[in-house]
Order: structure tokens, then C-alpha cells, then sequence
């Protein structure tokens, strides 16, 4: 009914404005063009409507493709990002996600992908959809082609990650996964739409088929094999080429309607064939799957340890690494204001003494706990919070201390991340960022995250209150790490700061 209404309006006005003696003149004064561009409009012109808005939807892919790959020469913010949500994205894995992952990720491996095809092609034979089956080839050969090609133009190399969950070989820019995925699955869910009526059918390719490309390239980043930015340019590459194929079989299918002929099959046959063809490509892709397992976990190398002296702080420090926290695109934030020397276990147990608590790594589960929390306004004293970067990482761990309010809402945070450096007693040195949530918001955020108190000096300060009251603090020192500064954090909060920092040495 809405449609119907809005094509009536549409319409309407069309009428009254081509009805206009003014637009009538202009239109008269230039006949051949506004014929053209008529003609480029009109749905039953076989070089019309149909034609004009591929073009349009594949040039539009095309020049996202470039300007990621602008981006990449020019190492633009959004490959400077790539690191980070990497780094991040290993925070999430769990020995049951890395098998559903790999799985997922075996549904774009050639052999996956080669064995489809040929089952696809068996049956368009059968079904005389010789069109089609030229596409759905094309498709599939020419994203092989021209991934495979980008990817040795720009010779760029994987991610260097220890723990790389599945094997890889070659370029990583573009993701042929997703790339040849979008090639393949997306005709096939085209296939199934245009041959199915039913609306929930349809709902249903469509819904599939987006989730599990999307899932393919997700898969990618989670194993350690590609680049965000990798997958993002195979997307749009894959877009492109699917809005050219989808152009041309629209346009055969509806100015070319020829008969098929006898079918080779009926369509009982056809079906179980189908079936029997999706029984065989399933079987193939879980042999493949128990037949290539998970990489076998690296042992991570030590980290190199820098030692310091207690006069080499801080002066003996900030000589190589970041002064500041930084956004997910590498932009400066908040400066480091609180750095402790100390063993992990007297940390914890100075901040628990204090009354702070360590939070709950950020998952699906205790995201959804944190959602209702902040709907509820209930207290949840071990709330998740955003991750910070510093130095490319998420923060490693944080601590969070509710105030009388006791809601999830409002809070006391801080943000450590290990360091290399280490005192010749053994005590590590950590670097933190301090600071305040006053509350959640819900809509500015994909997800539900604090905003901050502008004024990071008090909470920096409330830290070092709390530690020397709870006891087990050797010294503490202040000194100038930055100028004072006024900005933004990587969810748009403002802050100011005198730019000090605390070092709090902690008891053997």
C-alpha cells in the first residue's frame, strides 16, 4: 500500500512538473538530450533503467575500491587503523569460536568454492539455464582473476601476527575470500530469489547470504590472516563485480525471453539432484574441515624486557614509546597520568585493598549484562568498558570503583597496558590513563559506552589518594609528561589535563 502511494505521488509529479510551459521550453530547446537521458530512465528500454542504475551501483564500488587502495599508498587513518582492530579483535577469541571461525572461513577457500561451482554448473545444465551459467563462471573466474592480480600489484604482506589461527599464502590486498564469496554466493542467493515467490523465501536467501559473506570476511581478520582494510577493499570489489552480473542477467531475463526448451529433467528430479549435489558440497567442505584443523598455538616469544633504574624514571622512558592513549585510527588522546612499578599481583591487591574492582573482559555475555545494567540503572561493580589503545594495543586489563550512586552508570576507571620495562628488582612498570564516568549513553555509541568527566586531573589524583591509604606504597613522584592539553577521546568527550602524571612505586 505504502509503495503503491509513494509511486502515485512520484508520478504526479512527474506530470506536473514535465506539464511546466517552462520546463516544456527547455526540453524542447534540447530534444536529443533529454531523450537520451529518457531513454536511460525508462524501465521497458532494453539499454534503460535497468542498465543506468547497475552502472551507477558498480561505478560507486569501483571508486570505493580505489579509495581504499588510495588510502593504503598513502597510509591514510583507515590502514592506520588496521593494527588496532586487529589487536583488538584478539581479544575476543575463545576455543569454540576459533572452530565456528575456521569453518566459516573454509566456506571462501578455493576448494570449497571450486566444488561449488561444479555442482552449481551440473545442475544450470540440467535446468538449461545456459545464461546463467555463463554469469555465475564469469563471476566466480573473473574475482579469481583480478584479486589474484590487485594482490601482486601491491605486494602487501599479511598480518605479521605469532598466533595466526589458520594457514595462508600469497598477498594479503584484497581478501580474494570475500572478494571470490561475494562472486559466487551472491549469484546463487540471486538465483534462489529470482526462482522462489514466497516473500519469507526470499527474506531468507537474502538474510543467509549477507550473514554468512559477512561472516567470511570477519573470519579473516579473527583468524590473523588478513588486514581490516583487506577485507573491506575484497567487499567493494565484490560488490562491483555482483552489480555488473546482477545488470546483465536483469537485462536478458527481461528483454530476451526466448523459450528454454525441453527440460532434460523434471523438476522433481531437478530438486533431488539439488539436494543430493548440496548433500555431496556439504560433506566435501566438513572433510575439508576436519582434514585442515585450527594452526597448532605458537608458544609467544618472551617479550624483550628493558631495564631501568629508578633514576632512569621517567626521563629514561618516553624516549621511543607514546606519551599518549590514541584513538582506534591512531590519533592522540588522553595523556598517560598515572604509571605504577610493581609486580601484577601487588597491583591487584593495592587496588582491591582500595576498593576497586578488576573488570570482566569485554563479551558477548558481559556486554549484555552491561546493556541491562544501564537500563535498568543497576549496579555492576566489574562493568566492561571500551578498550583503549596505547602504542596500537587495548589496554590489558582495567579497574573500576562505583561510587554511592552504586550504578553502572557512574563509575571511577582506569586503564593499564603492560610495558617492556622492568626494574633491576623485577618490578614491572605500568602505564595507565585515569578518569571518571558519569554516565552511559546508549544512542551515540554502537554500544553502550561511558562519557567521561572532563576534568581527568581529580580521578588521577582520587588514584593516588586510594593507593597510599590502602598501604603498600614505597614513593610516589610527579613530573610534566605533556603541556597541558585540551581534547577530545575517541568517543568525542572532551577532557583537559595539566599534563602531570604520577608515578607510584610500589613495595617489593
Amino acid at each position: 500500500m505504502a509503495i503503491k502511494f509513494v509511486k502515485s505521488v512520484v508520478k504526479s509529479a512527474g506530470r506536473g512538473v514535465s506539464g511546466d510551459p517552462e520546463v516544456r521550453k527547455v526540453l524542447a530547446r534540447y530534444p536529443r538530450f533529454f531523450g537520451f537521458i529518457k531513454r536511460r530512465l525508462t524501465p521497458d528500454e532494453k539499454f534503460g533503467l535497468i542498465l543506468t542504475l547497475g552502472t551507477i551501483f558498480a561505478l560507486i564500488f569501483i571508486f570505493l575500491f580505489f579509495a581504499i587502495c588510495r588510502d593504503l599508498i598513502g597510509n591514510d587513518p583507515l590502514v592506520a587503523a588496521d593494527l588496532r582492530i586487529i589487536n583488538l579483535v584478539q581479544i575476543f577469541r575463545h576455543p569454540v569460536l576459533n572452530q565456528v571461525m575456521l569453518f566459516i572461513t573454509y566456506l571462501g577457500n578455493w576448494q570449497t568454492i571450486l566444488s561449488g561451482l561444479i555442482f552449481v554448473c551440473f545442475y544450470l545444465v540440467t535446468a538449461k539455464r545456459f545464461y546463467y551459467l555463463f554469469t555465475v563462471i564469469f563471476s566466480t573466474g573473473g574475482a579469481v582473476i583480478f584479486g589474484t592480480a590487485i594482490k601482486y600489484i601491491f605486494a602487501r604482506l599479511r598480518p605479521p601476527l605469532v598466533d595466526t589461527l589458520a594457514a595462508a599464502d600469497g598477498y594479503s590486498f584484497p581478501s580474494g575470500h570475500i572478494f571470490v564469496s561475494l562472486a559466487f554466493y551472491g549469484l546463487i542467493a540471486y538465483f534462489i530469489f529470482h526462482r522462489q515467490k514466497n516473500f519469507w523465501v526470499r527474506f531468507a536467501t537474502v538474510f543467509i547470504a549477507t550473514l554468512a559473506i559477512s561472516a567470511i570476511g570477519f573470519s579473516r581478520v579473527y583468524l590473523g590472516v588478513h588486514w581490516p582494510s583487506d577485507v573491506l577493499a575484497g567487499l567493494v570489489a565484490g560488490l562491483a563485480l555482483f552489480a555488473i552480473s546482477v545488470t546483465a542477467l536483469e537485462m536478458r531475463r527481461k528483454f530476451n525471453l526466448r523459450p528454454r526448451g525441453t527440460l532434460l529433467f523434471t523438476r522433481r528430479t531437478r530438486l533431488i539432484v539439488s539436494a543430493l549435489l548440496f548433500a555431496l558440497w556439504l560433506g566435501y567442505l566438513i572433510y575439508f574441515f576436519n582434514a585442515n584443523p585450527l594452526l597448532a598455538r605458537q608458544t609467544l616469544p618472551v617479550e624483550q624486557k628493558v631495564p631501568l633504574g629508578e633514576t632512569d624514571i621517567p626521563d629514561g622512558i618516553f624516549l621511543r614509546v607514546p606519551k599518549n592513549s590514541e584513538t582506534i585510527t591512531g590519533v592522540p588522546m588522553e595523556p598517560l597520568n598515572v604509571i605504577v612499578v610493581g609486580g601484577r599481583k601487588n597491583l591487584e591487591q593495592i587496588f582491591t585493598k582500595a576498593g576497586w574492582f578488576l573488570t570482566d573482559p569485554l563479551t558477548p555475555r558481559t556486554l549484555w549484562r552491561l546493556v541491562k545494567a544501564s537500563i535498568y540503572n543497576q549496579p555492576y561493580e566489574r562493568a566492561p568498558g571500551t578498550p583503549t589503545f596505547w602504542d596500537a594495543r587495548p589496554n590489558d586489563f582495567s579497574f573500576a570503583q562505583e561510587t554511592a550512586e552504586q550504578s553502572v552508570r557512574e563509575r571511577n576507571h582506569i586503564h593499564f597496558w603492560n610495558t617492556p620495562f622492568v626494574l633491576a628488582d623485577g618490578r614491572q612498570v605500568w602505564f595507565a590513563t585515569a578518569h571518571f564516568d558519569k554516565e552511559i549513553q546508549l544512542v551515540k555509541n554502537i554500544f553502550p559506552a561511558h562519557v567521561i568527566d572532563p576534568a581527568i586531573d581529580k580521578e588521577r589524583d582520587k588514584v593516588k589518594r586510594d593507593l597510599t591509604g590502602a598501604g603498600g606504597v614505597e614513593s610516589i613522584k610527579e613530573f610534566q609528561i605533556v603541556e597541558p592539553t585540551l581534547g577530545k577521546n575517541q568517543a568525542g568527550d572532551l577532557f583537559f589535563t595539566d599534563g602531570k602524571a604520577e608515578i607510584i612505586f610500589l613495595e617489593p
